[in-house]
């Protein structure tokens, strides 16, 4: 992938800064069920397509469906991108290329960390009363975004 492309697909993910740094404060204020022990920030997607979901988690893993107040979570923001926005190429045309759509779906997974860091941060994320995590899936691994660093879940 050549500079250019990637200067687009990292347009394409900042044009969603301040809609994610506005998830982020109300994610930080939410009536967090009392059995939660952190968020887990889920990322999916391929193709130039990708999704964030939020799930409040107990100790053991298991996923809480209730806020503070018993009702259903869903207030729980979710965060979406389309990567090919900002791209000269139509979808069809870059789908066409397996290679590039690789490369442009492991790029955007190595930029969304650093893309998430900075929205919590400026949304004042450390005063979570809650760790938040992000999290691929099969990955084995999660991202701590109050301590700013990659942690192994048990």
């Amino acid at each position: 992938m050549d500079h250019n492309t990637r200067m687009l697909v990292k347009q394409a993910i900042d044009e969603e800064q301040e809609a994610t740094i506005q998830k982020f404060r109300t994610l930080i204020q939410y009536p967090f069920h009392p059995d939660a022990k952190f968020v887990e920030l889920e990322i999916r997607g391929n193709g130039g397509v990708f999704g964030v979901t939020c799930t409040q988690m107990d100790e053991n893993y298991g996923q809480l469906m209730h806020n503070a107040y018993g009702e259903p979570d869903n207030d729980l923001p979710t965060f979406g991108f389309y990567l090919y926005s900002k791209l000269d190429k139509d979808r069809s045309e870059i789908r066409d290329d397996e290679e590039l759509v690789e490369e442009i779906d492991e790029f955007a997974k190595e930029y969304f960390v650093s893309f998430f860091q900075r929205c919590f941060n400026a949304a004042d994320g450390k005063k979570s009363p809650i760790p938040i995590y992000l999290f691929y899936p099969n990955s084995g691994d999660s991202y701590d975004l109050k301590q700013e660093k990659w942690v192994e879940m048990e």
